[in-house]
Parts: structure tokens; C-alpha cells; sequence
């Protein structure tokens, strides 16, 4: 008897227990809501960034207002797309969310490939059907590229920044649940233990962002016509010296930099993690 009468309160707690609402049922967003936040949170970032950083490349045309607000508008869209992308992934794979790293993942390589191809594209189109000298196309399409990598990186930084505070939004809802089932430990991925990090590794990486845009027109041409062309003239060097050219050969010598690049950074900080 003193056995069955001490189950009746554990058999209680259980069916308690059980009874509680998953996750998902209490999150304080719904699908709806969580996609409109992640398009808005996206083309305000592209938006922003997009004016920053066409500004920057406007400074070697002396057409800072010019560039600027073709950057705004291309990051205005780009951000937009974007956005639209990655709240259909996120309510259709990632809602609740359980596997945040490679939801980290997904999103910042969403993100930088939209950025980096869409500022890839546009140059191209916008000036194609405009006369070239050989000079002109190589400045063009150079500083194409280049903008395609500030843009791809730039990009990254939207999607670490979106996933962040879904992460972080996700957070809150386990911390609500977690309060209400008391009896059970839930372990919890807080975002207060590394906010003040992700915050300074934030502003690091969109203050090297601008430096390097700020850059990037001023030294990555010539750096990028020297090791493309060498001594050679330009007419000498590119069979076509016309936009489509100078921005294939251009980026033929990028990508083996930036990946190599990617690939040194992956190491030292799984070197510094273990």
C-alpha cells in the first residue's frame, strides 16, 4: 500500500510532465511572423551595407553619391531575395531550432553566395552595352570581382548576424520552457555567456569589411592587373580586353587566393580551439 500511494505522485509529475507543450507549440513566433522579421532583418541589412560600400568603391570615380546609391538599391535587393530565401529554409528545416551550427552554416553560405553573385552579375550587365576600351574594361571588371568578394563577405556577415538572433530568439523560448518544467535540467545554449563576444567579433567583422572596401579600389586593381597580366600590356595580355574577360581572368586569380586564404583562417582557429 505504501508503495502504490508513493507512485500516485510520481505517476502525477510524469503525466504533468508529459502533458507540457514541445517547444514548438510555444515559441513566441509563428512561421509567418519568423519569415517577415528574417526578410525585413535582411533587406535593411543589404540595404544599409549596399550604400555603405558602393560609397566606398565611389571614391576612385569621385562618385560617391552615384555608386552609393546603386549600392543601396543592389543591396536593397539583394537583401531582399535573400530574405525571402532563407525564411522559406528556415520555416520549412529549422523551425524550432535544433541544430544550430549548421544552421549557422547554411544561412552565411546562403547569404555570401546571393551577395557575392548577385554583385558578380551586375557590372557586367549594367555595362554591357556600354563602349569599352581596353582600359576601361579591365578597371570595370577588376573592381567587379573585388566588389563581388567584399560583397560575398559582407554577406556572411548578414547571415551570422540573422542566424545570431534566431539563435538567440530560440534561446529565449528554451529559457521560458525550461522555467515552467522546473524538475527537469535542461541544458541550455544561452546567449547571454557569449553575447559581448558575438557582439565584438560582429563589429570587428564589418569594420574589416569596410577597411578593406575602402581598400580594394584604391590597391586591388593594380594588384590584381599585376599578377593577372604582369609586364604585359593589357591589349597584350587578354586575348578579348573587353568587360566579360577581364572579369573571368580576374577571378580566376581571386578564388584560389580567397580560398586559400579561408583555408589558413579554418586552420589557425581549429588550431587555437584545440
Amino acid at each position: 500500500m505504501q508503495q502504490s500511494s508513493a507512485s500516485v505522485p510520481v505517476k502525477k509529475k510524469a503525466m504533468a510532465i508529459n502533458n507540457e507543450p514541445s517547444l514548438k507549440s510555444r515559441t513566441s513566433l509563428s512561421r509567418l511572423k519568423l519569415a517577415g522579421y528574417i526578410v525585413l532583418r535582411s533587406g535593411t541589412i543589404g540595404l544599409i551595407s549596399g550604400s555603405v560600400l558602393g560609397g566606398l568603391f565611389g571614391l576612385t570615380l569621385l562618385a560617391f553619391i552615384w555608386t552609393g546609391a546603386i549600392g543601396a538599391g543592389l543591396g536593397l535587393g539583394l537583401g531582399l531575395v535573400n530574405g525571402l530565401l532563407l525564411s522559406v529554409t528556415t520555416c520549412l528545416f529549422f523551425y524550432p531550432l535544433k541544430y544550430v551550427r549548421l544552421y549557422h552554416g547554411v544561412v552565411k553560405f546562403i547569404s555570401a553566395s546571393i551577395a557575392a553573385g548577385g554583385a558578380a552579375a551586375f557590372a557586367p550587365w549594367y555595362f554591357s552595352s556600354t563602349p569599352m576600351t581596353p582600359s576601361s574594361a579591365v578597371f570595370i571588371g577588376f573592381n567587379s570581382v573585388l566588389a563581388s568578394i567584399v560583397a560575398g563577405w559582407a554577406g556572411g556577415l548578414a547571415g551570422q548576424n540573422i542566424a545570431q538572433w534566431y539563435e538567440q530568439k530560440s534561446a529565449v523560448d528554451t529559457q521560458e520552457l525550461a522555467r515552467r518544467i522546473s524538475r527537469i535540467t535542461i541544458t541550455l545554449n544561452k546567449p547571454a555567456r557569449h553575447l559581448a563576444a558575438i557582439s565584438l567579433a560582429e563589429k570587428l567583422g564589418w569594420i574589416s569589411v569596410a577597411l578593406f572596401s575602402l581598400l580594394c579600389p584604391l590597391l586591388g586593381k593594380g594588384l590584381l592587373k599585376s599578377l593577372v597580366c604582369g609586364d604585359l600590356d593589357v591589349i597584350s595580355c587578354l586575348p578579348s580586353p573587353r568587360l566579360y574577360t577581364s572579369v573571368i581572368e580576374g577571378f580566376k586569380v581571386a578564388i584560389p587566393i580567397v580560398f586559400s586564404i579561408m583555408l589558413i583562417v579554418s586552420v589557425l582557429g581549429s588550431r587555437r580551439r584545440a
